[in-house]
Protein backbone atom coordinates (compact mmCIF):
# COMPACT_ATOMS: atom_id res chain seq x y z
CA UNK A 1 0.00 0.00 0.00
CA UNK A 2 2.87 2.50 0.92
CA UNK A 3 4.57 1.45 -2.09
CA UNK A 4 1.85 2.42 -4.30
CA UNK A 5 0.99 5.46 -2.66
CA UNK A 6 4.96 6.71 -3.17
CA UNK A 7 5.05 5.43 -6.52
CA UNK A 8 1.30 7.86 -6.94
CA UNK A 9 3.02 10.79 -5.43
CA UNK A 10 6.85 10.40 -7.55
CA UNK A 11 4.86 10.23 -10.91
CA UNK A 12 2.23 13.10 -10.02
CA UNK A 13 4.17 15.26 -7.16
CA UNK A 14 2.23 19.11 -7.76
CA UNK A 15 -1.31 17.60 -8.51
CA UNK A 16 -0.76 15.43 -5.69
CA UNK A 17 0.61 18.49 -3.68
CA UNK A 18 -2.42 20.64 -4.56
CA UNK A 19 -4.98 18.27 -3.50
CA UNK A 20 -3.83 18.01 -0.48
CA UNK A 21 -3.57 21.54 0.23
CA UNK A 22 -7.16 22.01 -0.34
CA UNK A 23 -8.05 18.61 1.38
CA UNK A 24 -5.75 19.56 4.66
CA UNK A 25 -7.02 23.41 4.85
CA UNK A 26 -10.31 22.59 4.10
CA UNK A 27 -11.41 19.46 6.48
CA UNK A 28 -10.84 22.37 9.49
CA UNK A 29 -13.23 24.76 8.40
CA UNK A 30 -16.53 22.23 9.86
CA UNK A 31 -14.48 22.55 13.19
CA UNK A 32 -13.17 25.80 13.80
CA UNK A 33 -15.26 27.51 11.43
CA UNK A 34 -12.31 28.52 9.05
CA UNK A 35 -9.69 27.19 7.17
CA UNK A 36 -6.16 25.72 8.15
CA UNK A 37 -3.53 28.24 7.03
CA UNK A 38 -0.50 25.43 7.38
CA UNK A 39 -2.34 22.61 4.88
CA UNK A 40 0.02 24.06 2.25
CA UNK A 41 2.64 23.41 3.95
CA UNK A 42 1.91 20.00 5.51
CA UNK A 43 1.15 18.98 1.77
CA UNK A 44 4.15 20.21 0.52
CA UNK A 45 5.75 18.45 3.89
CA UNK A 46 4.04 15.33 2.29
CA UNK A 47 4.80 15.07 -0.95
CA UNK A 48 8.67 15.74 0.02
CA UNK A 49 8.49 13.59 2.34
CA UNK A 50 7.50 10.33 -0.60
CA UNK A 51 8.77 11.64 -3.61
CA UNK A 52 12.37 13.76 -2.82
CA UNK A 53 13.01 11.84 0.99
CA UNK A 54 15.66 14.11 3.22
CA UNK A 55 16.94 16.18 0.37
CA UNK A 56 14.02 17.40 -0.48
CA UNK A 57 13.07 18.56 3.09
CA UNK A 58 16.16 20.12 3.82
CA UNK A 59 15.81 22.01 0.84
CA UNK A 60 12.42 23.47 2.15
CA UNK A 61 14.03 24.21 5.25
CA UNK A 62 16.89 25.84 3.67
CA UNK A 63 14.86 28.00 2.22
CA UNK A 64 12.61 28.96 5.08
CA UNK A 65 15.84 29.93 7.53
CA UNK A 66 16.99 31.78 4.73
CA UNK A 67 17.60 34.98 6.08
CA UNK A 68 20.85 36.22 4.56
CA UNK A 69 19.78 38.22 2.05
CA UNK A 70 20.37 42.29 3.04
CA UNK A 71 19.25 44.29 5.28
CA UNK A 72 16.68 45.79 2.16
CA UNK A 73 14.72 42.91 1.61
CA UNK A 74 13.40 43.22 5.37
CA UNK A 75 12.14 46.64 4.53
CA UNK A 76 11.26 45.99 0.98
CA UNK A 77 8.75 43.51 1.80
CA UNK A 78 6.60 45.02 4.42
CA UNK A 79 7.17 48.20 2.65
CA UNK A 80 5.17 46.90 -0.24
CA UNK A 81 2.24 45.71 1.68
CA UNK A 82 2.09 49.16 4.06
CA UNK A 83 2.20 51.43 0.96
CA UNK A 84 -0.76 50.20 -1.06
CA UNK A 85 -2.76 49.86 2.65
CA UNK A 86 -1.63 52.95 3.68
CA UNK A 87 -2.44 54.70 0.58
CA UNK A 88 -5.93 53.03 0.21
CA UNK A 89 -7.00 54.23 3.77
CA UNK A 90 -6.01 57.67 2.85
CA UNK A 91 -7.50 57.75 -0.76
CA UNK A 92 -10.65 56.14 1.05
CA UNK A 93 -10.53 58.99 3.69
CA UNK A 94 -9.97 61.91 0.75
CA UNK A 95 -13.22 60.50 -0.83
CA UNK A 96 -15.21 61.00 2.05
CA UNK A 97 -15.36 57.60 3.93
CA UNK A 98 -15.82 57.17 7.69
CA UNK A 99 -13.47 55.55 10.57
CA UNK A 100 -16.08 53.38 12.09
CA UNK A 101 -17.93 54.19 15.18
CA UNK A 102 -16.66 50.89 16.95
CA UNK A 103 -13.22 51.09 16.10
CA UNK A 104 -10.35 51.72 18.84
CA UNK A 105 -7.23 52.79 18.94
CA UNK A 106 -4.76 49.47 19.15
CA UNK A 107 -3.01 49.58 22.67
CA UNK A 108 0.87 48.11 22.70
CA UNK A 109 0.21 45.18 24.33
CA UNK A 110 -2.83 44.71 21.64
CA UNK A 111 -0.40 44.91 18.56
CA UNK A 112 2.52 42.76 20.17
CA UNK A 113 -1.02 40.11 21.12
CA UNK A 114 -2.18 40.24 17.48
CA UNK A 115 1.77 40.18 16.04
CA UNK A 116 1.77 36.81 17.71
CA UNK A 117 -1.23 35.97 16.79
CA UNK A 118 -0.51 36.01 13.28
CA UNK A 119 2.94 34.83 13.60
CA UNK A 120 1.54 31.12 14.72
CA UNK A 121 -1.79 31.00 13.27
CA UNK A 122 -2.46 32.69 9.72
CA UNK A 123 -1.46 32.63 6.47
CA UNK A 124 2.04 32.97 6.21
CA UNK A 125 2.53 29.26 7.28
CA UNK A 126 1.14 28.84 3.68
CA UNK A 127 4.18 30.27 1.79
CA UNK A 128 6.56 27.06 2.57
CA UNK A 129 3.83 25.25 0.24
CA UNK A 130 2.80 27.58 -2.47
CA UNK A 131 6.51 29.68 -2.55
CA UNK A 132 9.27 26.83 -1.14
CA UNK A 133 7.41 23.92 -3.26
CA UNK A 134 5.33 24.74 -5.68
CA UNK A 135 6.57 28.16 -7.43
CA UNK A 136 9.84 26.69 -8.42
CA UNK A 137 8.03 23.49 -9.69
CA UNK A 138 5.67 25.37 -11.85
CA UNK A 139 8.48 27.32 -13.08
CA UNK A 140 10.22 24.81 -14.77
CA UNK A 141 9.56 25.30 -18.79
CA UNK A 142 7.74 28.51 -17.85
CA UNK A 143 7.74 31.99 -17.90
CA UNK A 144 7.85 33.67 -14.19
CA UNK A 145 5.25 35.84 -15.07
CA UNK A 146 3.07 32.53 -16.59
CA UNK A 147 3.48 30.66 -13.87
CA UNK A 148 2.93 33.74 -11.08
CA UNK A 149 -0.88 33.87 -12.86
CA UNK A 150 -1.31 29.86 -12.98
CA UNK A 151 -0.20 29.49 -9.13
CA UNK A 152 -2.53 32.67 -8.50
CA UNK A 153 -5.73 30.80 -10.22
CA UNK A 154 -4.47 27.45 -7.53
CA UNK A 155 -4.61 30.32 -4.55
CA UNK A 156 -7.30 32.03 -5.20
CA UNK A 157 -9.47 28.60 -5.65
CA UNK A 158 -8.01 27.05 -2.48
CA UNK A 159 -9.77 30.87 -0.50
CA UNK A 160 -12.93 30.02 -1.76
CA UNK A 161 -14.73 29.10 1.40
CA UNK A 162 -13.57 32.92 3.03
CA UNK A 163 -15.20 34.31 -0.15
CA UNK A 164 -17.93 32.50 0.50
CA UNK A 165 -18.31 33.12 3.81
CA UNK A 166 -17.83 36.43 3.68
CA UNK A 167 -14.18 36.18 5.58
CA UNK A 168 -12.89 38.55 2.73
CA UNK A 169 -14.19 40.89 0.23
CA UNK A 170 -14.82 39.52 -3.11
CA UNK A 171 -11.94 42.29 -4.54
CA UNK A 172 -9.16 39.74 -2.87
CA UNK A 173 -9.52 37.41 -6.09
CA UNK A 174 -7.89 40.39 -7.87
CA UNK A 175 -5.62 41.42 -4.69
CA UNK A 176 -4.63 37.68 -5.17
CA UNK A 177 -2.79 38.13 -8.28
CA UNK A 178 -1.42 40.98 -7.37
CA UNK A 179 0.30 39.06 -4.00
CA UNK A 180 1.82 36.64 -6.10
CA UNK A 181 3.54 38.68 -8.24
CA UNK A 182 5.30 40.15 -5.02
CA UNK A 183 5.73 36.47 -3.95
CA UNK A 184 7.55 35.60 -7.00
CA UNK A 185 9.53 38.65 -7.26
CA UNK A 186 10.55 38.37 -3.58
CA UNK A 187 11.67 34.71 -3.85
CA UNK A 188 13.62 35.00 -6.51
CA UNK A 189 15.41 38.24 -6.36
CA UNK A 190 16.45 37.25 -2.10
CA UNK A 191 17.86 34.08 -4.25
CA UNK A 192 14.83 31.99 -3.11
CA UNK A 193 13.92 33.21 0.51
CA UNK A 194 11.01 32.05 1.49
CA UNK A 195 11.35 33.77 4.68
CA UNK A 196 11.33 36.99 3.17
CA UNK A 197 7.80 36.23 1.19
CA UNK A 198 6.79 34.80 4.75
CA UNK A 199 7.56 38.28 6.28
CA UNK A 200 5.41 39.65 2.79
CA UNK A 201 2.48 37.71 4.01
CA UNK A 202 2.61 38.30 7.92
CA UNK A 203 2.81 42.15 7.12
CA UNK A 204 -0.39 41.72 5.12
CA UNK A 205 -2.48 39.85 7.30
CA UNK A 206 -1.42 42.29 10.26
CA UNK A 207 -1.23 45.53 8.48
CA UNK A 208 -4.08 45.13 6.11
CA UNK A 209 -6.85 43.07 8.28
CA UNK A 210 -6.09 44.45 11.58
CA UNK A 211 -4.02 47.58 12.00
CA UNK A 212 -6.14 49.58 9.47
CA UNK A 213 -9.64 48.05 10.32
CA UNK A 214 -11.08 51.04 10.16
CA UNK A 215 -14.06 51.04 8.01
CA UNK A 216 -16.95 49.24 7.31
CA UNK A 217 -19.92 48.62 4.90
CA UNK A 218 -19.97 50.11 1.93
CA UNK A 219 -16.40 52.28 3.32
CA UNK A 220 -14.91 48.66 3.79
CA UNK A 221 -15.74 47.61 -0.08
CA UNK A 222 -14.31 51.16 -1.05
CA UNK A 223 -11.15 50.94 0.45
CA UNK A 224 -10.73 47.27 -0.38
CA UNK A 225 -10.71 48.05 -3.93
CA UNK A 226 -8.64 50.87 -3.70
CA UNK A 227 -6.37 48.78 -1.87
CA UNK A 228 -6.27 46.01 -4.44
CA UNK A 229 -6.15 48.84 -6.93
CA UNK A 230 -2.91 49.81 -5.89
CA UNK A 231 -1.11 46.47 -5.51
CA UNK A 232 -2.12 46.06 -8.77
CA UNK A 233 -0.21 48.94 -9.86
CA UNK A 234 2.97 48.16 -7.92
CA UNK A 235 2.59 44.78 -9.27
CA UNK A 236 2.40 46.41 -12.19
CA UNK A 237 5.43 48.89 -12.27
CA UNK A 238 7.03 45.06 -10.85
CA UNK A 239 6.65 43.51 -14.30
CA UNK A 240 7.47 46.34 -16.21
CA UNK A 241 11.05 47.92 -14.91
CA UNK A 242 12.05 44.07 -14.20
CA UNK A 243 10.97 42.82 -17.89
CA UNK A 244 13.73 39.95 -17.37
CA UNK A 245 13.00 38.24 -14.79
CA UNK A 246 8.97 38.01 -15.90
CA UNK A 247 9.43 37.01 -19.00
CA UNK A 248 12.86 34.93 -19.59
CA UNK A 249 13.15 31.23 -20.45
CA UNK A 250 13.57 29.25 -17.35
CA UNK A 251 17.48 28.74 -16.51
CA UNK A 252 19.17 25.30 -17.21
CA UNK A 253 19.55 25.76 -13.39
CA UNK A 254 16.30 26.15 -12.70
CA UNK A 255 15.07 22.68 -14.53
CA UNK A 256 18.18 20.79 -12.57
CA UNK A 257 17.04 21.80 -9.05
CA UNK A 258 13.35 20.81 -10.04
CA UNK A 259 14.50 17.96 -11.74
CA UNK A 260 11.75 15.45 -13.26
CA UNK A 261 9.21 17.27 -10.68
CA UNK A 262 7.00 18.94 -13.37
CA UNK A 263 5.75 16.01 -14.80
CA UNK A 264 2.94 15.73 -12.23
CA UNK A 265 1.49 18.61 -13.56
Amino acid sequence: MMSTISNVVKRYPLTTFFILAYALTWWFIPIAGDPLAHGPMLAAIIVLAFSEGKAGLKELFRQVTHWRVGWRWYLIAPGIVIAYTAGAVGLNLLLGARISPSYEPFSVVDLVVWAVVCLLLLGLWEEPGWTGYALPRLHAGRSLLLTSLILAVFRTIWHAPLFLGGDIPWSDIVLNFAAQIFISWLYYRTNRSVLIVMLLHFSSNYFAEIVFSWFEGGDFIQYAWLKTGLACLIALGLIIFDRQLWFSPTSGEQSKVVGEAVAGV
